[in-house]
């Protein structure tokens, strides 16, 4: 619309175009502030990228961190297995040399027992040898009593 076409139009007509033109801004500016939202949320999302790329650069370090960490604890679990098992290895000798000393000094106390026992028996033999000669004669009076009656008879 010219200048001339707008001193044409009376008061309510004006109004209205006002009113049309005031809407049309209205649109125009919720249209302006969706597009500044979009931009702004694009923006973030380039910033977010960019700190996404350099989160993913520190985390490939934090990785390597982590790899690093986790293949010293194998090598020292390895290290102290290996530790580990020279220790049983030498406990375990030790044990044995202890049972075989043990073994050695109880087979000894039988020995020892045993000749002792033996001892006694020859002692007690010969005791029970000489009561015998000692007492012959009891031995022969015992025997010719214990006969039965009728074995006495045919002497």
């Amino acid at each position: 619309m010219t200048d001339n076409d707008l001193k044409k139009l009376n008061r309510a007509e004006l109004l209205e175009l006002l009113v049309e033109q005031s809407k049309k801004i209205d649109q125009l500016q919720a249209q302006l502030d969706e597009a500044n939202r979009k931009l702004a949320d694009r923006q973030i999302e380039i910033d977010k990228a960019g700190s996404i790329a350099e989160a993913s650069l520190r985390l490939s370090g934090v990785f390597q961190a982590a790899e690093e960490a986790a293949a010293q604890y194998l090598e020292n679990i390895q290290r102290l297995s290996g530790e580990q098992e020279k220790v049983c290895a030498r406990m375990e000798e030790e044990s044995k040399k202890k049972a075989r000393a043990l073994l050695l000094k109880t087979e000894e106390r039988c020995r020892a027992r045993e000749r002792e026992a033996d001892a006694y028996w020859d002692s007690i033999s010969d005791k029970l040898q000489k009561f015998y000669d000692d007492h012959e004669g009891l031995y022969q009076l015992l025997q010719h009593s214990m006969r039965k009656p009728e074995e006495n008879k045919s002497e």
